[in-house]
C-alpha cells in the first residue's frame, strides 16, 4: 500500500513595499519530488521532530511535530530560523548532509506561536510518491534578519517575491510549480497586509484536500474536492 509520508511546508511572509512577499525556493532538477519546482520550504518529517524543544503550539494540530518539521525545514533549505537561539552554519550543513540533527538540549527552541496552519493536502493515491502536508503561514518581524540562501541540495535558487508575481511568472513557464503551490499562492495574492494574513489563518478550519486524477479524457485532469466528478 503507498502510504502518504507525513510532511510539512511553512509559508514565510514579510511586508514588502508593494505588499507581502514570501520565500520561494526552486529545488534541483535531481531530487525526486517535482525536481526543479519552485515550492516553498518544506519535506519530511522526521524522528527527531517529536522530541526537539519548542514554545507554543498550533491550534487545530494534533501532531505539534509537524510545524517542527517545517521550522527545521525551513533553517535547513532556506537559512532562516523561525525560533529562539542562533543555529550556526556547520549545523545547517550537518543537517542538509544527514550527519547530525537538531540539538535537544535546549540551546534552539522552535517558536511554534508564530506558526498558524494554512491549509492541509494530501498526494493522490496514483503517485508513486505521496505526502501528508500540512501547510502553515509565519510572518516575520520588521526587525529580523532576512538574509536567505538555497543550501545547494534540495535547492539550488532562493528568493522573497510578492505572490501574485509569482503566479504571473508561472503563467509565462519561468516558475514551474505545483498545483497545490499554485492554488495557496492564488488565495495569498487577496490580502494586501501580513495582518490580514495573520487574521485569515487563525480563522481557517482546516480540511484535508486530495485531488484526483481523472484519465478520462485526452488530457489528464487533476479534480479537487469542489470538482463534481471528485468522489
Amino acid at each position: 500500500m503507498n502510504v502518504a509520508k507525513p510532511a510539512a511546508t511553512v509559508i514565510v511572509l514579510r511586508d514588502g513595499d508593494a505588499g507581502p512577499e514570501l520565500i520561494m525556493a526552486k529545488r534541483s532538477r535531481k531530487v525526486g519530488f517535482f525536481p526543479s519546482a519552485w515550492v516553498f520550504p518544506g519535506g519530511r518529517v522526521d524522528a527527531v521532530d517529536s522530541q526537539f524543544p519548542h514554545v507554543g503550539t498550533v491550534a487545530q494540530l494534533v501532531d505539534q511535530s509537524f510545524a517542527v518539521a517545517a521550522v527545521r525545514e525551513c533553517f535547513e533549505e532556506v537559512g532562516c530560523w523561525l525560533g529562539n537561539g542562533m543555529p550556526s552554519a556547520t549545523l545547517r550543513t550537518e543537517l542538509n548532509h544527514r550527519t547530525g540533527q537538531l540539538p535537544l538540549d535546549g540551546s534552539l527552541v522552535a517558536d511554534l506561536s508564530r506558526m498558524r496552519q494554512w491549509s492541509w493536502w494530501i498526494t493522490p493515491d496514483t503517485e508513486p510518491k505521496r505526502y501528508d502536508t500540512r501547510f502553515f503561514v509565519c510572518c516575520l518581524r520588521p526587525e529580523e534578519a532576512t538574509s536567505i540562501s538555497q543550501d545547494e541540495q534540495e535547492t539550488v535558487e532562493v528568493c522573497w517575491i510578492r505572490p501574485a508575481e509569482a503566479l504571473q511568472r508561472h503563467r509565462d513557464g519561468s516558475m514551474f510549480m505545483a498545483p497545490p503551490t499554485v492554488l495557496t499562492l492564488v488565495e495569498l495574492q487577496e490580502y494586501i497586509s501580513l495582518a490580514q494574513i495573520w487574521s485569515a489563518a487563525n480563522r481557517r478550519q482546516v480540511e484535508p484536500i486530495q485531488p484526483i486524477h481523472d484519465k478520462s479524457g485526452p488530457t489528464l485532469q487533476i479534480l479537487l474536492p469542489t470538482h463534481p466528478k471528485h468522489p
